[in-house]
C-alpha cells in the first residue's frame, strides 16, 4: 500500500489538509529534537532572572506537555483511506499537541517580564523557539494561522513589555513577522506540491489498473484463443473420421445412421462451445440485454429436464424432478430463455461428470423473497479450492474433468446470467459425495403465474405418402441426409449423382417428384447453358406418362430463383427443415 492513499470521497480542500498533516507528523520528531537541544540554552537564559524554584516549575511545565505529547502520539498514526470524520479526529488532537507546545511557550515568555536586560536574551531565545513552531506548523494552514501567532505573542509582549523603545525589541518583532510570511509562503508552496502529489498518484493508480485490465483482457485473449483452437480442433478431427467412416460404408444405400448423429453432436457441441464464448464476453462487457418477467418455471423446468432423459439413459443413469405443489400465485422472476440457458449447463455438467447413481432437479419452495432450483448428482464431488476454481473463467478441474471436452466458461457464465437476473448461482461439494448446485431467482408472490397457451389449431395438410421422389445431389453427405429426411418422411427415393443418370432412372419407371440438390446451378444467363438444361428437362420429363412432372431444386442462394421458375423448377432456398420440405412436396 503507497504511503499516499487519498480518499475519492475527500473534497481537494481536504485532501491537502490530509497531506499537511501526514507532512507534519513526518517533523514530529525532528520538532522533538529541536526543542531538546534548545532547553540547555533556555536553562542558561533564564539562570539569570528566575530562582531555582521558578527554572524547575518551568522544567516541570515542559514535563507535563511532553507527557501529553506522548499520550496523543500513538493516535496521530495516519489510517490509510482516510474518511472525513478520521480526518477531523485527527485535525483536532495534532492541533491540540501544537497548542500545548505554544501555550507553553506563551507561559515562558511572560514569566521574563520584569527581569530586567537579562530578561531581553531570555525572551528572544523564546522568539527562536516561536520561530520553530512557524516551520512546524507550516505544513497546515489552519495551525499556523492559529498556533503560530500564540506562539509569537509571548516573546513580542514580553519585549514589549521589558523593554518598549529597543531597538532590539523592534527587530525580533520584524523578525518573527517575516518568519509568518515565510511560513505562509512555505505553506503556499506545500500545497502545490500536495496537489501536484495527488495528481500523481492518481495517475500512477489509474495506469496500474488499466495495465492490470489490460494483462487480465490479455490473459483472458490466450486462453479464450487456446480453448477455442484445441476444441474446434479436437470437434473437426472427430467430425472428419466420423464422415470418414460413415461415407466408406456408402454403396448406394445411406451410411449407417448412428455415424452422421455422431457427426451431429460433435457440430452441435462446437457450436455450444462458440455460443457459451460469445454470451460469456457478452456478459462480461455489459452489452448483454435481459428480459425479466414472471416465469413458468415448473413448465420450463420439465421441459429442459426431459431434453436430457436420452443422455443420462445413454450412462445408465437416474434422472429424477421434484416439484412442490403447484400454486395459483407467486412467480420467480426473470429472463426464461437464461434461465434455461442455465439450467441446461447446470444439467449437462451433472450428467456428464457422474459416472453412475443419480442426477436430481428439485425446485424447493419460495423463501424470504428467494425460488431456489437445485441440481443434485451423486458425482466424484469437488474440494473447496476446486470448487472456487471451477467459477472461475477458463478453468476446468483436472481431477474430474479428464477425457471431457469443455471451454470452462459454463459455470462462470451461469453466475453472471445468474447476477444480471438480481439473483445468484452457488454451489456445495462433498468429495466422493457428489454436489448440489443452484439457482436462486427473485420472487414475486402477488405475480401471477403464466401457463402455455395452446396454439390455434390449423389446417394443416397431411404429408402425402408413398411419394417416388428422385434424389440428384453429387455431394454423398447431403445426399444421406436428404435420402434420411424424405424416406422419414414415409416417401421412396432414387439417388442419382449426375443428370444423365438421372434420365437413365426414372425412364425405368414412374417418379412422382424430383428433388435437385447439386449447389449452385450454371451461369443460366448464357443462352447456352439455359438451352442446354432446358433440353435435360425436357428428357426428363419424356420419361414419364403423366404430363406435369414436380420438379424442384435446393438452392445456396436466391440468385438463380427467376430463370429457374421460367424453365418450370421451383426454387427452394437452403436449408430447409424436414417440415419445409413436406409442405413443398405436398404442393407439388
Amino acid at each position: 500500500m503507497s504511503e499516499f492513499t487519498p480518499a475519492a470521497a475527500l473534497s481537494d480542500d481536504q485532501i491537502v489538509l490530509d497531506y499537511g498533516l501526514r507532512a507534519q507528523v513526518r517533523l514530529l520528531p525532528y520538532a522533538l529534537g529541536f526543542f531538546a537541544t534548545g532547553l540547555p540554552a533556555y536553562i542558561w537564559g533564564a539562570n539569570y532572572f528566575m530562582s531555582p524554584l521558578e527554572i524547575a516549575l518551568n522544567i516541570a511545565l515542559f514535563a507535563c506537555v511532553w507527557a501529553a505529547f506522548f499520550l496523543l502520539k500513538p493516535s496521530l498514526k495516519t489510517d490509510e483511506c482516510p474518511t472525513r470524520h478520521s480526518l477531523n479526529v485527527r485535525l483536532r488532537r495534532q492541533w491540540l499537541c501544537g497548542a500545548l507546545w505554544a501555550l507553553s511557550l506563551l507561559v515562558a515568555s511572560l514569566s521574563c517580564i520584569g527581569g530586567g536586560q537579562a530578561a531581553q536574551v531570555f525572551a528572544t531565545l523564546c522568539a527562536g523557539g516561536a520561530v520553530g513552531i512557524i516551520f512546524f506548523s507550516a505544513p497546515v494552514l489552519l495551525f499556523l494561522l492559529t498556533l503560530a501567532p500564540l506562539a509569537m505573542a509571548g516573546p513580542i509582549l514580553a519585549l514589549n513589555l521589558t523593554h518598549p523603545d529597543g531597538e532590539w525589541t523592534g527587530l525580533v518583532t520584524g523578525g518573527l513577522a517575516m518568519a509568518l510570511a515565510l511560513g505562509l509562503i512555505m505553506n503556499r508552496h506545500l500545497q502545490e506540491h500536495y496537489h501536484l502529489t495527488f495528481a500523481q498518484r492518481r495517475t500512477l493508480e489509474e495506469r496500474e489498473a488499466a495495465l492490470t485490465a489490460r494483462d487480465s483482457l490479455t490473459r483472458d485473449q490466450m486462453a479464450l484463443m487456446q480453448t477455442l483452437s484445441r476444441e474446434i480442433a479436437t470437434g473437426l478431427r472427430s467430425v472428419d473420421q466420423t464422415l470418414g467412416q460413415g461415407l466408406s460404408h456408402l454403396s448406394r444405400a445411406p451410411a449407417p445412421r448412428h455415424f452422421v448423429e455422431s457427426a451431429r453432436s460433435e457440430i452441435e457441441h462446437l457450436l455450444g462451445l462458440i455460443t457459451t464464448t460469445l454470451d460469456e464476453d457478452e456478459a462480461r462487457s455489459g452489452q448483454m440485454i435481459l428480459d425479466p418477467r414472471p416465469l413458468d418455471l415448473e413448465g420450463l423446468i420439465r421441459h429442459v429436464t426431459a431434453g436430457f432423459h436420452d443422455m443420462a439413459d445413454a450412462k445408465g443413469l437416474d434422472l429424477t424432478l421434484t416439484l412442490p405443489p403447484s400454486q395459483n400465485t407467486g412467480a420467480a422472476i426473470g429472463d426464461a430463455v437464461r434461465v434455461e440457458q442455465i439450467l441446461s449447463h447446470l444439467l449437462a455438467n451433472a450428467i456428464q461428470y457422474t459416472p453412475k447413481g443419480k442426477v436430481e432437479v428439485k425446485l424447493l419452495p419460495p423463501a424470504d423473497g428467494r425460488l431456489r432450483l437445485e441440481v443434485v448428482d451423486s458425482g466424484p464431488g469437488l474440494e473447496a479450492d476446486e470448487l472456487h476454481r471451477a467459477f472461475l473463467p477458463h478453468e476446468r478441474i483436472a481431477r474430474t474433468s479428464a477425457g471431457y471436452s469443455g471451454a470452462g466458461l459454463g459455470l462462470n457464465l451461469s453466475r453472471r446470467l445468474a447476477e444480471l437476473m438480481h439473483g445468484e448461482v452457488g454451489a456445495q461439494s462433498t468429495p466422493d459425495v457428489g454436489s448440489k448446485f443452484w439457482i436462486d431467482l427473485p420472487y414475486d408472490a402477488t405475480a401471477a403465474v403464466p401457463r402455455p397457451v395452446g396454439a390455434p389449431e390449423t389446417d394443416v395438410p397431411e404429408p402425402v405418402r408413398g411419394l417416388k421422389v428422385m434424389l440428384i445431389s453429387n455431394d454423398s453427405l447431403r445426399s444421406v441426409e436428404l435420402r434420411d429426411t424424405l424416406e422419414g418422411l414415409g416417401h421412396r427415393c432414387l439417388t442419382a449423382t449426375t443428370r444423365p443418370r438421372a434420365v437413365s432412372l426414372a425412364a425405368k419407371g414412374d417418379i412422382d417428384a424430383v428433388l435437385i440438390a447439386t449447389g449452385a446451378f450454371e451461369d443460366l444467363d448464357n443462352d447456352s447453358h439455359r438451352q442446354k438444361l432446358s433440353e435435360w428437362l425436357e428428357r426428363l420429363r419424356a420419361t414419364q406418362a403423366r404430363e406435369n412432372l414436380a420438379i424442384l431444386a435446393l438452392l445456396p442462394d436466391g440468385q438463380q430463383a427467376e430463370p429457374l421458375s421460367a424453365l418450370g423448377v421451383r426454387p427452394l432456398l437452403l436449408p430447409q427443415s424436414e417440415d419445409a420440405l413436406r409442405r413443398a412436396l405436398t404442393a407439388s
